[in-house]
């Protein structure tokens, strides 16, 4: 009786230590927070630039971000910085509560931007993530890659060549 029940706690010891994965596909097709009305441009009010891609992945272990107590900056498009910034992110055990999926897509959608001279934003946004589950509650990566379209807005002051 001894035996099973040590190999059953050694069983189930080697359950909660293996890891898991979930990926994700997404194409939203209208990407504007609520309350926000964006009228549609015209065609020829943006110049299409060319396609783009970004990635970007955070590493937690113990809850928080790693580099702990890191404090570098985070990347971000529109500039709303919610729940607290990188620090608070790179606490342990409380820095899950500041990370999160949206913030690396938001890092990843940066890269994209960043890599394409010009771009104001992105057309057809396509996003893949990957939650990486290596020891349940003691080590997690989350990872982003964000494709689409770089374009950039014609301004009245001139046109782009």
């Amino acid at each position: 009786m001894k035996i099973k029940l040590t190999l059953a706690a050694l069983t189930l010891a080697a359950m909660g230590l293996t890891g898991c994965t979930s990926i994700s596909k997404t194409y939203p097709i209208n990407r504007v927070n609520s309350g926000v009305e964006l009228m549609p441009l015209n065609r020829n009010e943006y110049k299409v630039i060319g396609d783009t891609q970004g990635e970007a992945c955070a590493k937690y272990l113990l809850g928080g971000k790693l580099p702990w107590f890191s404090g570098t900056p985070t990347k971000t498009v529109s500039g709303i910085e919610g729940g607290g910034g990188s620090f608070m992110a790179s606490l342990p055990i409380i820095g899950g509560l500041f990370g999160g999926q949206e913030k690396v897509i938001q890092e990843a959608t940066y890269e994209a931007l960043e890599k394409v001279p010009g771009a104001d934003a992105l057309l057809s946004v396509r996003t893949r993530t990957q939650k990486k589950y290596s020891i349940p509650l003691f080590y997690r990566e989350e990872c982003a890659t964000v494709q689409g379209k770089a374009f950039a807005i014609k301004t009245d002051a001139g046109s782009l060549e």
